[in-house]
């Protein structure tokens, strides 16, 4: 079972406006977040941008995401 404060990624995006769009949707939810490597993106975007969340979280999120 995952520690309630541990940070864990929720998705990984290929672009920084469609990763800050996602993280906008989970605060107006009161789901805190933030993103990983959002400026590295433009200098590798194999890598992605990750969007970290507290797996206290994670149930909520992705009821969100899935409502989109």
């Amino acid at each position: 079972m995952k520690n309630e404060n541990e940070i864990i990624t929720l998705e990984i995006y290929n672009d920084f406006v469609t990763a800050t769009f996602i993280k906008e949707k989970l605060a107006e939810n009161e789901i805190d977040s933030f993103l990983e490597d959002e400026n590295v993106v433009g200098l590798n975007p194999i890598g992605g941008v990750e969007l970290k969340i507290f797996a206290q979280d994670l149930k909520r999120a992705r009821e969100i995401l899935a409502a989109e």
